[in-house]
Order: structure tokens, then C-alpha cells, then sequence
């Protein structure tokens, strides 16, 4: 699961209580930061996300930033905490406890312009970032196609970004494609592997709807 703070007004306190919460259930909590930078993407990581979902990388410098922020020395310069809920807050000694963060620690760079497209390349080359993911309504309106998934337009993008990530040995992923616009399948078969099933909202509008109709119904 992952938190959304870049379409939101959640707090840091309130992101971190969400997360402590997941990883007491056993679910990975990830987080949708609002920018690729430290002050956005530290403390999300230090109150317990085991990683973030990155908005709107256009070049291999943001991606690099993002990177920067997120993974420990040499790779990076996120500053360490002595107390982490990754190891439940019990002192670890320091060269150990950042190894193993840093190797849990899951980056997602979002497309979702042409820019980003054009840069694919530079982006999936960047150290440390490990999905490459497709923001699909973003990413469909700046090609001046909003919401035409199943368009030629968009499925070539779509299948650039895959590619890329398969040829830099990097993971493809897709968010923002409803399953009931009949192209979601086909990105999975064409190897998209981090999936955005979509926001709780709207499950839980659908779970709603179907149990309304089957009070109405009998069934």
C-alpha cells in the first residue's frame, strides 16, 4: 500500500502512524512524496516508509536527486537516525542497519510527461532507482490525450517506458489505468510489474455499491 501526500493534506505525524500501522500487519507501506527532494522524502523513510513513490521525474538528475534523498552514504546522503522502526527501534550498529535499510528500501520514479519520455533512457541509467512507473492520466494529458489508455499514442509511450525498464534491468510498473477500461491486462502481459490498483475510495465505493444492490436484490 501506499500513502498519497501528493494529492493530499496528510501530515508527516499522520503518514508515519499509517505506516507503523502496515508494517504491524505485515503490508510494505510506501509513500507518494510531493517532490524528489530530502525535506519531502526523509522523514517519510525515518517514520517508517520502506519506500517512495516519486512524482514527475523528467531527466536523470531528478531521478538522481530523488536517490540521493532516499539511500544512505556513498550512494546517497540521507542522514542517519539512531532509532528506526525497521528494526522495531532497537540500536543496530550503524554500518549494518544502513546496508540492510538501503537494500529494503524500494525507489519509484513516476512518468508522466513527455519530457520524461524523451529522457527515458537517462532515467532508467540512474543508480539506485529500481521501478520505472507509468503515471498514465498525467502522463496521457501532457501527450494531449487525456485518458485515452487504449489509444496508439499512449500505448507506444506506455511500452517505451516498459522497455526502457527492462533494458536497464530496472522494473516497469503503471498506475492510474482502470481495470475496466480493458487496457490494464495488456500492460501486465507486456510486462508491467508494479501495479497501482487504484485508491481507496473508490474500493471502497465499489464495495459499498455491491453490498447496496445486494440488500436491494436479496442476492
Amino acid at each position: 500500500m501506499f500513502v498519497d501526500l501528493e494529492h493530499s493534506t496528510i501530515a508527516t505525524d499522520a503518514v508515519s502512524g499509517i505506516c507503523l500501522a502496515a508494517l504491524t500487519a505485515g503490508i510494505t507501506p510506501l509513500v507518494h512524496v510531493r517532490s524528489a527532494y530530502s525535506e519531502s522524502i526523509g522523514p517519510c523513510l525515518d517514520g517508517g516508509a520502506l519506500g517512495i513513490i516519486v512524482p514527475h521525474v523528467d531527466s536523470g538528475e531528478e531521478g538522481m536527486t530523488a536517490v540521493m534523498a532516499a539511500r544512505y552514504a556513498p550512494r546517497g546522503n540521507r542522514g542517519i537516525s539512531s532509532a528506526l522502526p525497521f528494526f522495531d527501534f532497537r540500536a543496530v550498529p550503524s554500518g549494518a542497519a544502513t546496508a540492510a535499510v538501503d537494500d529494503a528500501t524500494l525507489i519509484v520514479a513516476m512518468i508522466e510527461s513527455r519530457e520524461a519520455l524523451d529522457r527515458i533512457d537517462e532515467i532508467a541509467a540512474v543508480d539506485g532507482i529500481d521501478v520505472l512507473m507509468i503515471g498514465a492520466n498525467d502522463l496521457t494529458a501532457d501527450l494531449g490525450v487525456p485518458g485515452e489508455y487504449g489509444g496508439d499514442l499512449a500505448q507506444a509511450a506506455f511500452r517505451r517506458v516498459i522497455g526502457a525498464a527492462e533494458s536497464a534491468g530496472r522494473f516497469a510498473g503503471v498506475g492510474g489505468v482502470p481495470v475496466e477500461s480493458g487496457n490494464l491486462h495488456d500492460l501486465i502481459q507486456a510486462g508491467a510489474r508494479f501495479v497501482s490498483a487504484g485508491i481507496d475510495l473508490r474500493h471502497l465505493g465499489r464495495a459499498i455499491t455491491s453490498w447496496n444492490d445486494q440488500v436491494r436484490t436479496g442476492g
